[in-house]
């Protein structure tokens, strides 16, 4: 179990973290350790996302087995990793340094209170565990991928053999959870029940504090409010079963949930991040064109309808952007870097 859980933090937490390094170095607004953590975390998960969605549905494309898929998924992550290690060495490596020069930020209380209601919902993701309906499908796919080695391939209400609708093969977030299954031999469904709770909340409440450090940059203070009133708005969110809050804390290990609580609130930062370029620069960094099309695929990974919100949503703001800033050329090209995500919607479309 030892072994199993440290393969798990290494896939979960730190290869995210080396994937997202030349993102957090790129931004020029990172200049904390916390923040430079944070934002390598959670830009990486989005990378990591991003290889996984295009890998495996080639692979369901292409009619391969699930062992397939993993060898070609893992190639192209170590390609990445590689990467990644390369560009932060050697473009970034001052500013590197630069970074952990700097002392550790000041904590305030508001701040202190929002990280006790985090770790306070971590506990009880494993004390009171949650099941819902579409467990049943989403859960099955996964351990049905693990057990049999295919994808898709079989009814998970039934067990008899089918081709399932396009639309869960175009996302195929179960074939996620079986990754992690096979990778760390811990059953699909404990898996998706432990493990996978505080992951997404971890992931949920990093993108909380980029959106405080967007929002409100230096003033910890208000930073540290902003985290508290959204932590309690989490915990008291389940308002729905449909909500974003009960997403998180109950359906951790649907991709609707990584959708909504991890992938469009990320993307909205992104979005304010890209406004105060074009406001103090007139212009938009490559790293930021970079993340529009790597979010669009990681939404296309969590859920069918994941690539049109993403291209809605920075469409709406380059819409936005060119009547505020008077400026046509990248507000195109944040459409232009947000069409690929579409691809997944026209193969549904196509192959439904």
């Amino acid at each position: 179990m030892t072994k199993s859980m440290i393969i798990l933090i290494a896939l979960e937490i730190l290869l995210p973290f080396v994937f997202g390094i030349p993102f957090a170095l790129s931004d020029k607004n990172v200049n904390g350790r916390k923040h430079f953590a944070v934002s390598s975390f959670a830009c990486g998960q989005a990378v990591l996302y991003a290889v996984f969605q295009i890998t495996t549905v080639y692979s369901i494309l292409k009619n391969r087995t699930f062992p397939d898929a993993l060898k070609l998924f893992v190639p192209a992550a170590c390609a990445v990793f590689v990467i990644s290690l390369s560009v932060s060495l050697i473009c970034f490596r001052k500013r590197f340094t630069e970074i952990f020069r700097n002392r550790f930020e000041k904590i305030s209380f508001w701040g202190i209170l929002g990280f006790l209601i985090f770790v306070f919902m971590m506990v009880m993701s494993f004390l009171m565990t949650y099941t819902d309906g579409d467990d049943a499908y989403y859960v099955t796919t996964a351990a049905e991928a693990v057990s049999s080695d295919s994808m898709y391939a079989k009814d998970p209400y039934t067990g008899m053999g089918t081709i399932s609708s396009f639309r869960y093969m175009s996302a195929p977030y179960p074939i996620w959870l079986a990754f992690l299954s096979r990778v760390s031999g811990i059953h699909a469904t404990a898996l998706a029940h432990t493990f996978f709770p505080w992951s997404m909340i971890l992931l949920s409440f990093s993108v909380i504090f980029l959106l405080a450090r967007n929002l409100f940059e230096g003033d910890h203070k208000k930073r540290g409010i902003f985290v508290f009133f959204s932590s309690v708005l989490v915990m008291f969110g389940d308002y729905s079963i449909y909500s974003p809050e009960n997403f998180l804390l109950a359906r951790s290990r649907q991709g609707k949930a990584a959708l909504a609580a991890f992938i469009l609130p990320f993307l909205v930062c992104l979005m304010i991040s890209v406004s105060r370029q074009l406001s103090e620069n007139g212009k938009i960094t490559f790293r930021n064109l970079m993340l529009i099309t790597v979010t669009g695929f990681a939404a296309s990974l969590c859920s069918t309808i994941g690539g049109s919100l993403c291209f809605a949503l920075v469409g709406a703001c380059a819409l936005c952007f060119a009547f505020a800033y008077k400026k046509i050329k990248y507000p195109l090209l944040m459409i232009c870097m947000s069409l690929p995500a579409l691809a997944f919607v026209l193969l549904y479309l196509v192959k439904r």
